[in-house]
């Protein structure tokens, strides 16, 4: 029996309501509240686009698990279906949660599924933390993840045709991510797009840049 049937009970049940809710609002990237034997952590939660090449037939989204009070770079990836959550290294898993080897059994990643399966929330969460927004921008667009200061918007030009190009929904999810005020003010003109450096100096101020977008019209 194929896992997408209807008929079987889902442990995930909120996952589709939440990758359904991502859709619609335009929105490809996530994150919520973690907790497992006692410690806390992020989870980033990616949608896969639709020609994106995917580790199984039944992956619906990437994750990524990072401590909540971490500073460094310490993360552990792994990818879901609507009944579990899947590593890449048993090794990896282990050592990023403090799992002794030997006890890395089928039980274990059961049991860590079916804890996860209660922090899925069933909707897209809108009020975030600092970290937790900084995170999502760091992380969406897949790039410089240190080019988190905004400096700029600009237009995309044109295809052939004439025919504008539209912003990306990850460069959007970026900029409303760490620069919310910024993106609603330019937001609804889908041929502008935002940029972004890993230099802290190099970022400005909405007045800036709104200044500088419109000194090229």
């Amino acid at each position: 029996m194929k896992k997408d049937n209807p008929k079987v009970e889902l442990l995930f049940k909120n996952l589709p309501f939440l990758l359904k809710d991502m859709e619609v609002k335009d929105w490809i990237i996530d994150s919520f509240p973690f907790r497992y034997k006692g410690y806390s952590y992020f989870v980033i939660l990616t949608r896969y686009r639709d020609n994106e090449r995917k580790p199984s037939t039944y992956a619906k989204a990437k994750v990524e698990f990072v401590p909540s009070n971490n500073t460094n770079n310490n993360s552990l990836f792994g990818y879901v279906d609507f009944f579990n959550v899947h590593f890449y290294s048993v090794a990896e898993f282990c050592a990023f949660f403090g799992i002794e080897r030997g006890n890395a059994n089928r039980d274990l990643f059961k049991d860590f599924s079916e804890v996860f399966s209660n922090f899925i929330p069933k909707e897209k969460i809108v009020n975030k933390g600092d970290r937790q927004r900084i995170l999502i921008g760091s992380r969406v667009e897949g790039n410089n993840p240190n080019a988190i200061y905004c400096y700029d918007v600009r237009r995309n030009g044109t295809r052939k045709g004439g025919k504008p190009n539209k912003r990306s929904i990850e460069n959007s999810n970026k900029a409303e991510s760490l620069r919310k005020e910024l993106y609603e003010t330019f937001c609804r003109d889908k041929n502008l797009s935002f940029f972004f450096t890993d230099k802290q100096e190099g970022g400005k101020s909405d007045p800036e840049i709104k200044k500088l977008f419109g000194s090229r019209k």
